[in-house]
């Protein structure tokens, strides 16, 4: 856990009536004669969209173009990938928003000089005592990622193996397409196996454990002919950062036969604002602290027509914002809390 640091955490005492100021790092320097005590970032939103796909890996099997012959029925003989999204979810992730930068102009020792920040220098307090809220300082925030970007994907390799041991030749145990005689007549042997087993199920222990056993390899052997199907899930998790409103705004590219390959279509995420957030203008010329009116906004990611996810956030970044008084807290013992995900203002006590 961080400690609140004197660079930080600027506790003095003098001057009593000196307004304090609140600057833009990217605006001038303030004509102040006052010194700058801190400086202290809003907060901003970003997703962390992860998305749990299932890719279904068939493996035709070496004896497909024979089962027509002894089964009856058609085999596939090509190998085949399927993917499919199998769920979707948003997590909120709070960071510094580099362009809600501020400075804070005062006299050392004036009253609203105490800043409290969190671990990655967001303001929480003016005025607030240390320790107030421990948990501000256990945030363990991702470093700030473009507007979509993927994690590195390393897709297991699936185990499509066929039985090759059921017939043995001289130096080799790999069958050829002239062993599908051979993988029929023992299929045909094991069923038969089967049926003593079941009429004799007085006379033989544990009986169950014996026809499990048959029913594995006869499946095993059948799989030479109609191939098998092995299932993997992988999880992307890709960062979106939803600094405006707007429709089909693109995560990642997803494809049935690739899964996340660029070749894919689109997943998208819209994001709409309910209601209005309008700006409150501060009359006078010297600002104080600012902190957010954050905006709620629907969210919703889909492939194609198809939704996916869908919910309702509260994003700082598409609010607005807005600063208490310059001289708010010089003549008054007042304290101010903010929200640390939101940058709202919470609380005004003495």
């Amino acid at each position: 856990m961080k400690k609140f640091l004197i660079s930080t955490l600027v506790i003095c005492a003098a001057s009593a009536y000196s307004q304090n100021a609140v600057v833009s790092v990217k605006d001038r320097e303030t004509n102040s004669k006052d010194e700058v005590v801190a400086s202290y970032y809003l907060p901003k939103t970003v997703f962390e969209i992860e998305i749990e796909a299932v890719n279904k890996k068939f493996k035709a099997g070496p004896f497909a173009n024979d089962a027509k012959r002894y089964f009856g029925t058609n085999a596939e003989s090509q190998d085949k990938d399927a993917w499919e999204i199998k769920n979707v979810t948003i997590k909120k992730k709070t960071e510094p928003d580099p362009s809600q930068h501020y400075k804070v102009y005062a006299s050392y020792g004036s009253a609203g000089s105490l800043v409290s920040l969190t671990n990655n220098n967001i303001l929480r307090g003016v005025n607030i005592p240390v320790g107030f809220d421990n948990t501000v300082l256990s945030q363990n925030v991702k470093p700030q990622c473009a507007q979509s970007c993927q994690k590195k994907y390393e897709p297991a390799d699936c185990a499509c193996q066929f039985k090759t041991n059921f017939k043995y030749k001289e130096n080799d145990s790999t069958p050829d397409v002239g062993n599908a005689k051979f993988a029929y007549d023992l299929i045909n042997s094991l069923r038969m196996a089967k049926a003593d087993l079941l009429q004799q199920n007085d006379e033989v222990k544990d009986i169950d454990a014996s026809v499990r056993n048959i029913d594995k390899e006869e499946n095993s052997l059948y799989e030479l002919f109609y191939g098998k199907t092995c299932v993997e899930e992988t999880q992307m998790t890709f960062m979106f950062s939803p600094d405006k409103e707007g429709n089909n705004q693109e995560v990642c590219k997803f494809s049935s036969r690739n899964g996340f390959a660029e070749s894919g279509d689109a997943l998208t995420i819209s994001i709409k604002k309910k209601g209005n957030t309008n700006r409150v203008s501060n009359a006078s010329g010297k600002t104080g602290y600012v902190y957010r009116i954050p905006a709620m906004a629907d969210v919703e990611v889909r492939q194609g027509k198809n939704t996916l996810w869908k919910g309702t956030f509260a994003i700082p970044q598409l609010g607005t914002t807005e600063s208490l008084p310059a001289g708010f807290f010089d003549k008054n013992d007042l304290k101010a809390l903010f929200d640390k995900e939101t940058g709202a203002l919470l609380q005004i006590s003495k």
